[in-house]
Protein backbone atom coordinates (compact mmCIF):
# COMPACT_ATOMS: atom_id res chain seq x y z
CA UNK A 1 0.00 0.00 0.00
CA UNK A 2 1.35 3.59 -0.86
CA UNK A 3 1.73 5.44 2.04
CA UNK A 4 0.24 8.85 1.80
CA UNK A 5 3.52 10.80 2.79
CA UNK A 6 5.56 9.68 -0.11
CA UNK A 7 4.15 12.79 -2.05
CA UNK A 8 5.41 15.00 0.92
CA UNK A 9 9.10 13.50 0.68
CA UNK A 10 9.22 13.65 -3.23
CA UNK A 11 8.72 17.40 -2.59
CA UNK A 12 11.17 18.31 0.03
CA UNK A 13 13.51 15.96 -1.88
CA UNK A 14 12.78 18.02 -4.99
CA UNK A 15 13.04 21.41 -2.96
CA UNK A 16 16.35 20.10 -1.04
CA UNK A 17 18.39 19.52 -4.61
CA UNK A 18 16.71 22.79 -6.05
CA UNK A 19 18.03 24.87 -3.07
CA UNK A 20 21.34 25.90 -2.71
CA UNK A 21 24.20 28.59 -1.12
CA UNK A 22 23.55 31.83 -3.70
CA UNK A 23 26.72 34.07 -3.76
CA UNK A 24 25.59 38.00 -3.29
CA UNK A 25 28.06 40.53 -3.48
CA UNK A 26 28.02 43.38 -1.54
CA UNK A 27 29.83 47.19 -1.38
CA UNK A 28 31.44 47.17 1.32
CA UNK A 29 31.44 49.51 4.58
CA UNK A 30 28.00 51.69 4.14
CA UNK A 31 26.17 51.36 7.46
CA UNK A 32 23.28 51.04 8.32
CA UNK A 33 23.02 49.43 4.82
CA UNK A 34 25.78 46.87 5.11
CA UNK A 35 27.97 46.36 8.29
CA UNK A 36 30.86 44.39 6.65
CA UNK A 37 32.28 44.25 9.80
CA UNK A 38 29.74 41.86 11.56
CA UNK A 39 28.16 41.36 8.62
CA UNK A 40 24.87 42.73 9.18
CA UNK A 41 22.94 45.77 7.94
CA UNK A 42 19.42 46.62 6.25
CA UNK A 43 20.68 45.03 2.55
CA UNK A 44 22.43 42.43 3.88
CA UNK A 45 19.57 41.36 6.26
CA UNK A 46 17.31 41.25 3.82
CA UNK A 47 19.24 39.68 1.16
CA UNK A 48 18.91 36.61 3.28
CA UNK A 49 15.55 36.74 4.32
CA UNK A 50 14.30 37.12 0.49
CA UNK A 51 16.48 33.70 -0.51
CA UNK A 52 15.50 32.12 2.55
CA UNK A 53 11.97 32.36 1.64
CA UNK A 54 13.39 31.17 -1.65
CA UNK A 55 15.35 28.04 0.12
CA UNK A 56 18.32 29.37 -0.06
CA UNK A 57 20.83 30.06 1.92
CA UNK A 58 23.46 33.58 1.41
CA UNK A 59 26.99 33.40 0.71
CA UNK A 60 28.03 37.54 1.42
CA UNK A 61 31.14 39.06 -0.33
CA UNK A 62 32.29 42.00 0.33
CA UNK A 63 34.29 44.10 -2.14
CA UNK A 64 34.48 47.49 -2.74
CA UNK A 65 31.53 48.99 -4.34
CA UNK A 66 33.80 50.36 -7.82
CA UNK A 67 34.67 46.89 -8.46
CA UNK A 68 31.08 45.20 -8.29
CA UNK A 69 30.03 45.99 -11.94
CA UNK A 70 32.88 44.12 -13.57
CA UNK A 71 32.36 41.08 -11.16
CA UNK A 72 28.28 40.79 -12.44
CA UNK A 73 29.19 41.10 -15.95
CA UNK A 74 31.84 37.90 -15.61
CA UNK A 75 29.10 36.92 -14.13
CA UNK A 76 31.20 35.41 -11.39
CA UNK A 77 28.76 35.63 -8.71
CA UNK A 78 25.00 35.10 -8.68
CA UNK A 79 23.72 38.12 -7.52
CA UNK A 80 25.12 41.88 -6.85
CA UNK A 81 23.59 44.29 -5.06
CA UNK A 82 22.77 48.52 -5.28
CA UNK A 83 23.14 48.82 -8.84
CA UNK A 84 21.22 50.48 -11.72
CA UNK A 85 21.25 50.68 -15.42
CA UNK A 86 23.70 53.85 -14.73
CA UNK A 87 26.51 51.68 -13.31
CA UNK A 88 26.89 49.83 -16.90
CA UNK A 89 24.84 46.53 -16.43
CA UNK A 90 22.34 45.42 -18.83
CA UNK A 91 18.47 46.26 -17.55
CA UNK A 92 17.60 42.76 -18.17
CA UNK A 93 19.41 41.00 -15.70
CA UNK A 94 18.22 43.88 -13.12
CA UNK A 95 15.56 42.84 -10.10
CA UNK A 96 12.64 45.14 -9.01
CA UNK A 97 13.53 48.37 -6.99
CA UNK A 98 14.31 47.03 -3.41
CA UNK A 99 16.09 49.95 -1.67
CA UNK A 100 16.06 53.85 -1.78
CA UNK A 101 18.90 55.69 -0.70
CA UNK A 102 18.30 59.61 -0.46
CA UNK A 103 21.97 60.92 -1.40
CA UNK A 104 22.06 65.21 -0.16
CA UNK A 105 24.97 67.59 -0.19
CA UNK A 106 25.95 68.17 3.19
CA UNK A 107 27.54 71.30 4.81
CA UNK A 108 28.88 72.15 8.37
CA UNK A 109 25.82 74.70 10.03
CA UNK A 110 28.76 77.28 10.97
CA UNK A 111 29.71 77.58 7.52
CA UNK A 112 26.46 79.21 6.47
CA UNK A 113 26.87 77.95 2.94
CA UNK A 114 24.36 78.91 0.67
CA UNK A 115 23.94 75.74 -1.83
CA UNK A 116 20.54 75.54 -3.82
CA UNK A 117 21.93 74.05 -7.37
CA UNK A 118 24.22 71.25 -8.72
CA UNK A 119 25.88 74.24 -10.04
CA UNK A 120 26.64 75.83 -6.90
CA UNK A 121 28.89 73.05 -6.01
CA UNK A 122 31.49 73.99 -8.54
CA UNK A 123 32.96 76.49 -6.69
CA UNK A 124 33.05 74.67 -3.50
CA UNK A 125 35.80 71.31 -2.22
CA UNK A 126 33.54 68.07 -2.67
CA UNK A 127 34.05 64.51 -1.82
CA UNK A 128 31.48 62.14 -2.80
CA UNK A 129 31.03 58.81 -2.83
CA UNK A 130 32.85 56.24 -5.30
CA UNK A 131 30.01 56.16 -8.58
CA UNK A 132 28.64 59.39 -8.01
CA UNK A 133 29.34 60.75 -11.02
CA UNK A 134 27.60 57.70 -12.63
CA UNK A 135 24.82 57.69 -10.30
CA UNK A 136 23.55 61.47 -9.65
CA UNK A 137 23.10 62.46 -13.46
CA UNK A 138 24.37 63.93 -15.89
CA UNK A 139 24.21 68.10 -14.62
CA UNK A 140 26.30 66.45 -11.50
CA UNK A 141 29.00 64.96 -13.77
CA UNK A 142 29.16 67.92 -16.07
CA UNK A 143 29.68 70.31 -13.41
CA UNK A 144 32.29 68.32 -10.99
CA UNK A 145 34.11 65.39 -12.30
CA UNK A 146 37.05 67.75 -13.85
CA UNK A 147 37.31 70.20 -10.94
CA UNK A 148 40.56 69.18 -8.84
CA UNK A 149 38.38 69.99 -5.67
CA UNK A 150 36.33 67.14 -6.10
CA UNK A 151 37.26 63.79 -4.75
CA UNK A 152 35.31 60.35 -4.98
CA UNK A 153 36.41 57.80 -2.29
CA UNK A 154 35.01 54.15 -0.85
CA UNK A 155 35.20 54.41 2.50
CA UNK A 156 32.40 57.11 3.49
CA UNK A 157 33.17 57.23 7.10
CA UNK A 158 36.35 59.16 5.51
CA UNK A 159 33.85 61.22 3.65
CA UNK A 160 32.20 62.52 7.03
CA UNK A 161 35.38 63.27 8.85
CA UNK A 162 37.02 65.23 6.09
CA UNK A 163 33.03 67.31 5.96
CA UNK A 164 33.73 67.59 10.12
CA UNK A 165 37.26 68.36 10.52
CA UNK A 166 37.12 71.23 7.53
CA UNK A 167 38.99 69.52 5.28
CA UNK A 168 36.07 69.77 2.76
CA UNK A 169 33.36 72.38 2.19
CA UNK A 170 30.70 69.93 1.06
CA UNK A 171 30.24 66.08 1.31
CA UNK A 172 27.61 64.05 -0.84
CA UNK A 173 26.45 60.72 0.49
CA UNK A 174 23.42 59.18 1.54
CA UNK A 175 21.68 61.06 4.72
CA UNK A 176 21.09 57.43 6.66
CA UNK A 177 25.01 56.67 6.49
CA UNK A 178 26.11 59.93 6.97
CA UNK A 179 23.68 60.38 9.91
CA UNK A 180 24.64 57.05 11.29
CA UNK A 181 28.48 57.86 11.34
CA UNK A 182 27.80 61.18 12.76
CA UNK A 183 25.67 60.11 15.65
CA UNK A 184 28.15 57.24 16.83
CA UNK A 185 30.88 59.67 16.77
CA UNK A 186 31.66 61.53 19.79
CA UNK A 187 34.16 64.08 18.13
CA UNK A 188 30.76 65.30 15.88
CA UNK A 189 27.45 63.88 17.49
CA UNK A 190 26.49 67.50 18.88
CA UNK A 191 27.51 69.64 15.82
CA UNK A 192 24.82 70.66 13.42
CA UNK A 193 24.80 69.98 9.71
CA UNK A 194 22.41 71.21 6.50
CA UNK A 195 21.21 68.67 4.48
CA UNK A 196 20.71 70.53 0.77
CA UNK A 197 18.32 68.13 -1.45
CA UNK A 198 19.43 68.51 -4.69
CA UNK A 199 19.08 65.41 -5.94
CA UNK A 200 15.96 62.93 -6.12
CA UNK A 201 15.44 59.63 -3.71
CA UNK A 202 17.18 57.24 -6.03
CA UNK A 203 16.33 53.84 -6.32
CA UNK A 204 18.31 50.73 -6.61
CA UNK A 205 18.56 46.87 -7.55
CA UNK A 206 19.92 43.73 -7.56
CA UNK A 207 21.63 42.23 -11.00
CA UNK A 208 20.96 39.03 -11.28
CA UNK A 209 21.95 37.04 -14.72
CA UNK A 210 20.01 34.03 -14.11
CA UNK A 211 16.20 34.51 -15.38
CA UNK A 212 14.69 31.76 -12.79
CA UNK A 213 16.45 33.31 -9.70
CA UNK A 214 16.08 37.14 -10.48
CA UNK A 215 12.11 36.40 -10.89
CA UNK A 216 11.94 34.29 -7.62
CA UNK A 217 13.92 36.87 -6.13
CA UNK A 218 11.10 39.69 -7.47
CA UNK A 219 8.53 37.45 -5.98
CA UNK A 220 9.76 37.42 -2.83
CA UNK A 221 10.97 40.97 -2.16
CA UNK A 222 6.72 41.77 -2.91
CA UNK A 223 5.54 39.27 -0.25
CA UNK A 224 8.59 41.06 2.28
CA UNK A 225 7.44 44.32 1.81
CA UNK A 226 3.22 43.28 1.36
CA UNK A 227 3.59 41.10 5.08
CA UNK A 228 4.92 44.30 6.73
CA UNK A 229 8.53 42.85 7.53
CA UNK A 230 10.04 45.38 5.29
CA UNK A 231 8.72 47.89 7.08
CA UNK A 232 10.13 46.30 10.26
CA UNK A 233 13.48 46.04 9.05
CA UNK A 234 13.24 49.85 8.13
CA UNK A 235 12.68 50.49 11.74
CA UNK A 236 14.94 48.18 13.39
CA UNK A 237 17.99 49.74 11.02
CA UNK A 238 16.16 53.51 11.72
CA UNK A 239 16.12 54.39 7.97
CA UNK A 240 14.39 57.36 7.23
CA UNK A 241 14.18 59.96 4.46
CA UNK A 242 12.62 63.57 4.11
CA UNK A 243 9.40 63.73 5.92
CA UNK A 244 7.55 64.14 1.79
CA UNK A 245 8.83 61.11 0.45
CA UNK A 246 7.80 57.15 1.12
CA UNK A 247 10.30 54.93 0.37
CA UNK A 248 7.24 52.63 -0.76
CA UNK A 249 5.79 54.81 -3.24
CA UNK A 250 9.51 55.32 -4.10
CA UNK A 251 9.81 51.51 -4.66
CA UNK A 252 6.76 50.79 -7.45
CA UNK A 253 7.71 53.81 -9.69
Amino acid sequence: MRSPLLPLFMLLAAFNVQSREVEVLVGMDKPPYVNSANDSGFEVDLVRAILSDMGHSAKVLYLPYGRTTKVINQEAVDIALTLTPSHAVSEDILSNPYIAYQNVAITRSDRNLHIDSIEALKTKSVVAFQTATSVLGRRFEATLSSQPTYLEMAKQARQVDMLMLGSVDVAVMDRNIFSYFKLNDDRYKTDDVVFHELFPISTYRAAIPNKELREAFNHSLSVIIESGRYQALLEKYGLKWSESESVFATLSN
